[in-house]
């Protein structure tokens, strides 16, 4: 601030305006993005496993999951061709 006018500078006012330091989210928030992806990625690649096997029971990582199966006869199915 000039003490001749009394004029504030439009730059003073911005860094006045603005902590001086980021905070830790701000900061490292391409490192949480990241890390809630790799999370995210590894939970579904575990619950699509839990979906697609056949087994009865199921361990992984601490989760359990006792379940039955979808039985598939061959009367079941049907084929369809395309011309």
């Amino acid at each position: 601030m000039s003490s001749d006018t009394g004029v504030i500078c439009p730059l003073e006012c911005v860094k006045s305006g603005c902590p001086s330091d980021p905070d830790w989210l701000e900061k490292h928030s391409t490192f949480v993005l990241t890390f809630s992806g790799i999370l995210g990625a590894g939970l579904t690649v575990v619950l699509t496993y839990f979906l697609k096997s056949r087994c009865k029971k199921i361990k992984c990582c601490g989760l359990e999951c006792d379940r039955t199966p979808v039985e598939l006869t061959p009367d079941q199915i049907e084929l369809q061709t395309q011309n």
